[in-house]
């Protein structure tokens, strides 16, 4: 059966619909992701309905768009299980109290974006920075009395930058691809917008660091948090050898399920060594439920009361039905239309890298998931480079910019749950993820300025007939007849 295509004004307004009920649910109603994203879906099905689509077929959409999750579920799954058992054999709290003698209040949130810098190039993962050295820093966060929300916002920031620029990352390996680079030409040429963003971001978060109205030293919660450590956990050494294997697999790039089960297995048997008369029946209680701290001193007790499957499936509801919505929005097509009808307007280099920063912005708002942020505009746009004489490099550097960049601060997307559930953090990271909001920006300077673009010949053929198209688009309509 043929399908009505949506037209460019009605996936306009459905675009603005659905983020609007996105938008107030959550910022002003305060609610969780979910139930808006159930009713966003159901306006886009209505929609559907009016072009032709019938249940049976948007009922395959949304069971694709979540075939497409299952991987990052189930290493959601997994991490939540390996926290747990973390924390129980003394994994978490030796971090934390290493963290709490090592680490400075006044340079805490800067170190805590190199640290992440560090593990995501290494790893070429976001996802393992977040999950292994962002948890600890997240207990360190809680003794030094420094915002938990200003913490994640540090660690998703050094995150991001280290997985943007590793040779390791997928989404780095895609956009490159998308753009037809060489990837470590693509990595380079990224530098441009990168380090300007990491060193803004970085000068905040000094700033934020010497406020002794945001960050209190707490010298004495922090000595208390110390002891308390020390007296109710085994700290060594040996509890690091789990969090250690997920960096060196992923280094050697195994895959992540099989990464994470060799760290489990690795937790579990630490456990025996750490944890006095221990048995399998607590393990698995642990890995159902998370781990239950009872030290009697409430910043540790709610510090190391997490992981778990079970604590997983607020963020594993979030990614199903934002994949269920997600497949609805890519069978109906509407933001294909969109960025095929605002390419056709296009006049400037700037407005190239302009729409291309929106329609990646849009595709994460829209659909939340950040392979298709970065994939749907290159595949859309890549001919408007070409037309306005603009290197492919830009395209890839831009998508990265705009797409992967952006993804994580969006609550709704599979990186936004992943972050609040793994963290124990609400929305308000989003506001103290600056490398995430300054970098589409320095992309969108650059594109008007012509700052860093890299230029290529073109066609005289080709490029007669792009002007001559864009001065009769800019020639006001005859409205006369």
């Amino acid at each position: 059966m043929k399908y009505r295509s949506p037209s460019f004004f009605m996936s306009i307004c459905l675009i603005l619909v659905i983020t609007t009920v996105l938008g107030v649910s959550i910022l002003r109603f305060e609610t969780s992701p979910q139930v808006p994203i159930v009713i966003a879906a159901i306006i886009v099905a209505v929609y559907g309905y009016t072009l032709g689509y019938k249940w049976k077929d948007l009922e395959k959409a949304m069971v694709k768009g979540i075939s497409a999750g299952i991987p990052p579920i189930l290493i959601l799954c997994m991490i939540g299980i390996i926290i747990g058992i973390w924390t129980m054999n003394g994994t978490v709290p030796t971090m934390a109290y290493y963290g709490l003698n090592l680490l400075s209040p006044q340079f805490f949130l800067v170190s805590s974006v190199i640290l992440c810098i560090i593990v995501s190039v290494m790893t070429g993962s976001s996802w393992s920075a977040i999950s292994t050295i962002g948890v600890a820093l997240m207990g360190v966060s809680y003794g030094m009395d420094i915002s938990p929300a200003m913490t994640a916002g540090a660690i998703v920031c050094g995150a991001v930058f280290g997985d943007k620029l590793s040779p390791l990352s997928d989404t780095t390996n895609l956009a490159s691809a998308i753009g037809k680079v060489d990837i470590f030409e693509h990595i380079r040429h990224m530098l441009w917008t990168t380090i300007p963003a990491l060193i803004i971001t970085l000068g905040i978060f000094t700033v934020i660091g010497f406020n002794s109205q945001l960050v209190n030293p707490a010298g004495s919660q922090i000595e208390e948090m110390i002891q308390t450590l020390h007296a109710n956990f085994s700290i060594t050494m040996i509890t690091l050898l789990s969090p250690l294997t997920i960096v060196v697999m992923a280094l050697k790039k195994f895959p992540p399920i099989p990464t994470l089960v060799v760290s489990l297995c690795i937790a579990v048997l630490t456990s025996f060594y750490t944890v006095s008369e221990v048995s399998l029946s607590e393990l698995m209680a642990t890995a159902q439920n998370g781990y239950a701290a009872d030290t009697g001193v409430a910043s540790i007790d709610s510090l190391l009361s997490i992981g778990g499957l079970s604590n997983m499936m607020f963020g594993v509801s979030i990614i199903l039905m934002a994949l269920a919505f997600g497949g609805l929005v890519q069978q109906i097509g509407f933001q294909q239309a969109v960025i095929e009808g605002i390419a056709r307007f296009l006049k400037r280099k700037g407005n190239v890298i302009l729409t291309t920063v929106l329609s990646c912005i849009g595709v994460n708002v829209t659909i939340g998931e950040a392979y298709l942020s970065v994939v749907l505009p290159g595949q859309m746009l890549e001919s408007t480079y070409q037309q306005a004489g603009l290197h492919r490099k830009n395209l890839s550097r831009t998508l990265e910019d705009a797409g992967t960049v952006v993804h994580p601060i969006i609550p709704w997307g599979v990186s936004g749950a992943f972050i609040m559930t793994t963290l124990n953090i609400g929305m308000e990271y989003i506001l103290f993820s600056f490398i995430c909001f300054i970098t589409p920006v320095i992309a969108i300077i650059y594109g008007y300025t012509g700052f860093s673009l890299v230029h290529t010949e073109v066609n005289p053929v080709q490029l007669e007939k792009w002007e001559e198209q864009e001065e009769n688009l800019s020639k006001p309509a005859n409205i006369s007849s």
